[in-house]
């Protein structure tokens, strides 16, 4: 089994996701930006799971660091079955007063990243039948707006759009696209009132569907975007 690349691994979802795949069996890469403790700590934790683990540190805010941590990872990692496209750059601010230099960070991290890394993984994915899985937010197949983090929603729409495009275009090949999108999270406790199952979601409880979604027994699922969001998108 090759490696599975998880961006934003060391702390909350995407530690989680790491943790659920590698008491599965998963080969796991723990990716981080700045967080090197935490990110080695989640990678200890999943060799204590009975799993292979490492790590990487690589910058996605700009095209140029990009560009390097890809080429690094290759380099270290040149068996990988999976990518999850985790790491993600939140703003809060309605859009008339995002900024340019905001809103392009934004989508460098939030599509321009996995867009990046998707193709770069192409080969390795297309010889093992892989599969992709994007992290989105609930609420972006409706019409439901937001006008406190517009930068944000907009991104993950586009991410979404893609999730279906390169499904469609990689179904030949047998490499799956999907995407999975929370809505409220644990630790938070924001509009509790107006989620309809009255609670957040549990970090392991979004971490299972990206379990499924990855499992060989599931290999008819392409293109779908799974909220896991309580019925908050309702």
């Amino acid at each position: 089994m090759g490696w599975t690349l998880v961006t934003g691994g060391a702390t909350g979802l995407g530690a989680e996701i790491c943790r659920h795949l590698a008491s599965k069996g998963y080969p796991v890469v723990v990716h981080y930006r700045q967080s090197k403790n935490e990110a080695e700590a989640v990678a200890e934790q999943c060799r204590s799971l009975g799993s292979d683990a490492a790590t990487i540190q690589g910058d996605f805010s700009d095209p140029g660091s990009l560009q390097a941590f890809a080429k690094r990872y290759l380099d270290t990692f040149p068996e990988t079955t999976a990518l999850i496209n985790n790491a993600s750059a939140y703003l809060v601010a309605p859009l008339s007063k995002t900024s340019s230099p905001q809103w392009e960070e934004i989508y460098q991290t939030n599509v321009h990243a996995p867009f990046f890394l998707s193709t770069a993984l192409l080969p390795q994915l297309r010889q093992h039948q892989g599969t992709i899985i994007n992290i989105g937010v609930s609420g972006i197949d409706t019409r439901r707006a937001d006008t406190y983090s517009s930068a944000y929603t907009i991104s993950k729409q586009a991410l979404c759009s893609m999730t279906r495009s390169l499904a469609k275009e990689l179904a030949p090949e047998h490499v799956r696209v999907n995407m999975v999108s929370p809505g409220m999270l644990e630790r938070s406790q924001d509009s509790l009132p107006s989620l309809p199952m009255g609670r957040p979601a549990a970090f392991a409880e979004v971490a299972g569907v990206v379990l499924f979604l990855l499992d060989k027994t599931n290999s008819y699922i392409t293109g779908q975007n799974i909220e896991v969001a309580g019925g908050l998108a309702l």
